[in-house]
């Protein structure tokens, strides 16, 4: 009886130690599954990493423009010029990058935006021409005697929490705040990015211009990431683009590709 009360001991102490074995290894086949997965795996991400390639849906952030009159008569005029077959050519026309505000307003191109934990700089580039600008986390903005007019600003940022702030001025070197509507040298832009989820970044943007607005005016525009997309290069040539003796904008035939 002793004897085969020992064999049952034997037994029952080997079963636990292939038990804690089969556990130990469910960890390790655990732990090795888990890092084998993507960090960007449905509902795990980091939301002060805004790496990749971001396209901005078809909602404006801003329908109308709170224009002081001189401004809104230069809107008029644009409009006007627009239905008589001459309409504003703003700086993409005429192969000059578009700016920072047409970038942020209109989402007619991807975005694919670089960043990396503990840089000194996030830099953003829109499949358009010319279309990169930086945002400096390091410094504050330049001096105005080494600023000039520019197409996308002297941008610094900072984080709040997991909204990144940028701040953007010198945005003299464009006058359309999208498409058509014009804006001054004075022109100041805030940004608070914010990734929500996995795919979806919110930017809330501020236009503060004392020549052309009454007021800040603030509009949201969303992006969707794209991690299968790829930026292209993009050419432009003008070429096509011209005016006439009578200064009317007109396309020429397409002779050449």
């Amino acid at each position: 009886m002793r004897q085969k009360l020992l064999i049952l001991a034997c037994l029952s102490v080997a079963e636990l130690l292939l038990t804690r074995q089969a556990s130990a290894a469910d960890v390790v086949a655990s732990t090795k599954a888990a890092n084998r997965a993507p960090s960007n795996h449905p509902g795990k991400f980091d939301p002060r990493d805004l790496t990749g390639i971001w396209m901005q849906t078809r909602e404006r952030p801003f329908k109308t423009y709170p224009f002081t009159p001189e401004y809104e008569a230069i809107f008029q005029q644009r409009l006007a010029d627009e239905a008589a077959g001459r309409p504003f050519q703003v700086s993409q026309d005429r192969c000059l990058p578009a700016g920072l505000a047409a970038s942020m307003t209109t989402g007619a191109y991807p975005i694919e935006i670089f960043y990396q934990t503990g840089g000194r700089e996030i830099l953003f580039e829109k499949e358009n021409l010319g279309a990169l600008y930086h945002v400096y986390l390091n410094r504050s903005h330049k001096s105005a005697d080494e600023l000039y007019p520019l197409f996308y600003g002297d941008s610094v940022g900072h984080w709040e929490g997991t909204v990144l702030v940028v701040d953007t001025i010198s945005l003299g070197a464009t006058s359309a705040l999208d498409l058509i509507a014009p804006h001054s040298d004075a022109l100041h832009v805030v940004q608070r990015f914010h990734r929500v989820s996995l795919d979806t970044l919110v930017d809330e943007l501020t236009f503060d211009d004392p020549k052309a607005l009454t007021k800040p005016i603030t509009g949201t525009a969303v992006f969707k990431l794209h991690p299968d997309w790829e930026i292209n290069e993009y050419e432009c040539t003008n070429e096509r683009m011209v005016v006439d003796g009578s200064g009317n904008q007109v396309v020429t035939p397409a002779a050449k590709p």
